[in-house]
């Protein structure tokens, strides 16, 4: 093969990365700008939030660069986001019950563009990290053990790192540590029977916003 032939197909390889490029531009730079105190920046956030959804969407099932062909993001039925969806919200739903009768506080930030990142942006980039990237590591180091005892060993040993993470900030319970551990199986569980982190995603989403449903209904101690 010649230089020129071989610099065409170099060219056109990385043509192909241009999905995953926008994925992680998008995804990082909605994210700062969601964070920003600055309403003009908040504004603009919401723009690269959509932008970056409907990239997410369209773009499920070939995101195969840029370390993101270790993370899973398949496209899914309707009926396994409407599961996942469902099984989000009733844990959030069954977790805001348990923070009231232990008179816990539901961790929920107010204003409207702290609901965006926790909603939609902050389980985009906590799933990617450990249901995407460590839970690929996970079910490879199980790989020896039969299927089911695959399955939960690395849905386990991920919602243990995902608790750990969440360990790290100050003023957390063991009561919400508790929490964490037992949603973080399931959106492993999720991730797994559903064979994308998509779905885990949305159940991670739903989750989050059953909390703030909660917490505008005032169901919080």
């Amino acid at each position: 093969m010649s230089n020129r032939h071989r610099a065409l197909r170099v060219l056109s390889g990385n043509a192909l990365r241009w999905k995953e490029l926008l994925f992680w531009t998008l995804l990082l730079a909605a994210f700062q700008s969601m964070e920003s105190p600055q309403l003009r920046r908040q504004i603009a956030g919401v723009l690269e939030t959509i932008a970056f959804v409907a990239l997410a969407i369209l773009s499920a099932g070939n995101l195969d660069g840029l370390g993101l062909e270790f993370v899973c993001w398949e496209p899914i039925r309707l009926r396994g986001a409407t599961v996942s969806m469902a099984a989000g919200f009733s844990a959030g739903s069954i977790v805001a019950i348990v923070a009231l009768l232990s008179h816990q506080a539901l961790g929920v930030d107010s204003g409207w563009n702290n609901v965006g990142l926790a909603v939609v942006l902050g389980p985009v980039v906590e799933e990617v990290v450990f249901r995407g990237y460590c839970m690929t590591a996970a079910l490879h180091l199980a790989r020896g053990s039969s299927r089911t005892a695959r399955n939960w060993r690395a849905a386990t040993a991920v919602a243990l790192v995902f608790m750990a993470a969440h360990g790290a900030r100050l003023g957390v319970t063991p009561v919400q540590l508790c929490c964490i551990a037992v949603t973080g199986t399931l959106y492993g569980m999720i991730r797994i029977r559903q064979q994308s982190t998509v779905a885990a995603v949305l159940a991670h989403g739903c989750y989050n916003l059953a909390l703030y449903v909660a917490f505008w209904v005032g169901l919080s101690a």
